[in-house]
């Protein structure tokens, strides 16, 4: 009986075996070994470059200052590099200014198209005489007027004059522009050919008219105004300047408007632009990268690529600056390989660049000895 029992025994647990063994999952060997285990005994000549490039863009279009702007420059946050000349409106003629519609910071197309113009200036000589040789003796001298021909103008009450000179003739009738003098506004006037006054020489008689005040126009985005209403300019005055883009409103101010100047401290990697040139708006002006902001180019050769791994960690140390060793991290490797026989690929390590590494300085690059 219990020989009986034992073999049944023994038939259960030979039958549970298979189970249990189905019951369990299979195990394989796997790759486990660290990045950083399959770049050991590797070592580069790695070189500092930009990690991020920032393009600097011209504010504004015109005429570019004289710069000493030069590739390798370091900037300070907020240094100005570049400077655009706004352009400048000019008095056209000596007067007064009668009205200002514009401000700095205005769009100019705003006051154009409400008033015609930016500002409105009187002339010094502001009368003009219109008049016909209807009445005027019938000589060669008083029918053949000619721009330019001077007049001389006497009140009827002979206590006022003004000297002239004539503007426009067409067929029997003139105009002369009343230059200096005391004449009223109001009064009547005669017109002669000579400051004598004589009777031959009158050409008309009647009154002065005002000639309109001129208006001063630009166009994009007004800078500065630099008269008020009610000075006295003369021909040649600066009026106000301007840019000719629309800007958008944080971009109005002069600084804002014609300073290229970088956010952070940075090193100037390339001008784009030349002495005594102009720029567009949006144009780019240069190319710069933010200080410290660096990473390591090395070149490796085809048959040791695709030992590396994003995310692996290197040694580089900068024998030349007697500076400890700092961690390099792959951060990028580049598919596309160079050379006529064995072809080489690019690879980036980002690091935190110790103070006095600059762009263009070398490194030495190896693999971290597996521990």
């Amino acid at each position: 009986m219990k020989h009986t029992i034992t073999l049944f025994l023994a038939l259960l647990l030979t039958l549970a075996l298979p189970l249990t063994s189905l019951a369990e999952e299979p195990t394989f060997p796997q790759e486990t070994a660290a990045p950083a285990a399959l770049l050991d005994g590797l070592m580069f000549t790695a070189t500092v470059e930009p990690a991020h490039e920032q393009a600097l863009k011209a504010p504004a279009s015109g005429e570019l200052e004289a710069f000493t702007l030069a590739a390798g420059d370091r900037a300070a946050a907020g240094q100005v590099l570049l400077s655009i000349l706004p352009q400048t409106v000019y008095a056209e003629a000596d007067g007064t200014v009668a009205a200002v519609y514009t401000a700095p910071g205005a769009a100019a197309e705003g006051a154009l198209n409400r008033f015609g113009a930016l500002m409105h200036i009187d002339y010094t000589d502001r009368y003009q005489f219109t008049g016909s040789l209807a009445g005027s003796r019938n000589t060669v001298e008083n029918r053949d007027l000619r721009v330019g021909t001077p007049v001389y103008f006497r009140s009827g009450n002979k206590k006022h004059a003004a000297e002239g000179v004539i503007t426009q003739v067409s067929g029997g009738t003139f105009t002369a522009q009343v230059l200096g003098g005391d004449l009223d506004f109001t009064e009547r006037v005669q017109v002669f050919r000579d400051a004598e006054y004589t009777e031959a020489a009158q050409l008309a008689e009647g009154r002065l008219t005002a000639i309109p005040p001129y208006g001063v126009t630009a166009a994009g985005t007004v800078l500065e105004v630099l008269v008020k209403p009610g000075d006295e300019i003369k021909a040649g005055d600066p009026l106000l300047t301007f840019v000719p883009d629309a800007l958008a409103p944080a971009a109005r101010s002069l600084a804002a408007a014609t300073k290229v100047v970088p956010e952070t401290d940075c090193v100037v990697l390339s001008v784009a632009v030349q002495q005594g040139g102009s720029v567009q708006k949006g144009q780019p002006v240069a190319l710069i990268c933010e200080e410290g902001d660096y990473r390591l180019l090395i070149h490796v050769e085809e048959g040791d690529v695709g030992r590396f791994a994003i995310g692996a960690g290197m040694q580089a140390t900068f024998e030349e600056l007697d500076l400890p060793p700092v961690t390099a991290v792959v951060e990028e490797i580049g598919a596309l390989g160079s050379g006529s026989e064995v072809s080489l690929y690019p690879v980036y390590l980002s690091f935190d660049a110790p103070e006095g590494v600059l762009l263009g300085m070398h490194a030495t690059v190896e693999g971290i000895p597996a521990e």
